[in-house]
């Protein structure tokens, strides 16, 4: 059907190329990353494991579907999501791939239980929703600082993963404690609640992060731009 020099194809050729965009798995990586707040192609690079060639690659690719934005510092790029609707785009494929993709949930449960060298094993570490924590339990983010400092759960100690061996002192022994960290597809928080399982602290992972919190808006994020 035609509307001028204008079709109905053009239309959903348009929508295509934004879906396209998402459609590449190092790129949903990098938009959870984003979703923790700002980062340059340098710090995405590492901490994707991606080449620095690579991960740029990736993010023009983004920014030329709007799916991110771009600030510049002398000659450093910044790169942040262009909203948190891209965070919500993110989890609603997500939701629905845990839904219908048999593969998808398998290889998540896979990821979140496997040993990875520095544990014997996470399926042990018991989980909890945001909305069940309470005022009595000790909550720990164990992103790397910067993420912590662009948005984190209201009263939550900044102790990254990597500092959590020598800092396990500054948690309180004889309260629960709940971590967390980027979202549902990342296991930080379940690989710190292990550790301090070990250590016998009543430790568990909560079963989101910022990652759903920006898109759901149901955690208002301290610190958050």
């Amino acid at each position: 059907m035609h509307f001028g020099n204008t079709i109905k194809a053009d239309v959903f050729d348009a929508l295509a190329t934004l879906v396209k965009a998402l459609g590449n798995g190092r790129r949903l990586e990098l938009v959870e990353l984003l979703a923790q707040g700002e980062h340059s192609v340098d710090d995405l690079a590492r901490m994707s494991g991606m080449a620095l060639t690579t991960t740029s690659a990736h993010l023009r690719t983004l920014k030329a579907a709007g799916l991110v934005r771009t600030r510049r510092e002398r000659t450093t790029i910044h790169y942040r999501l262009a909203g948190d609707d891209v965070a919500k785009l993110f989890v609603t494929a997500k939701r629905v791939g845990l839904t219908r993709s048999p593969k998808l949930r398998e290889t998540l449960h896979q990821y979140l239980t496997d040993a990875d060298g520095s544990t014997v094993g996470l399926s042990g570490v018991p989980t909890i929703d945001a909305a069940a924590v309470t005022t009595d339990m000790t909550v720990v983010d164990v992103r790397p600082a910067q993420e912590y400092a662009d948005g984190h759960f209201p009263g939550a100690l900044s102790i990254p993963l990597a500092d959590l061996t020598e800092r396990t002192g500054q948690i309180p022994p004889d309260r629960p404690v709940v971590l967390y960290c980027r979202g549902e597809l990342c296991r930080l928080a379940r690989q710190a609640a292990h550790q301090l399982r070990q250590h016998g602290f009543d430790a568990r992972a909560m079963d989101e992060g910022v990652l759903e919190w920006r898109a759901n808006g149901t955690v208002d994020l301290d610190g958050a731009a």
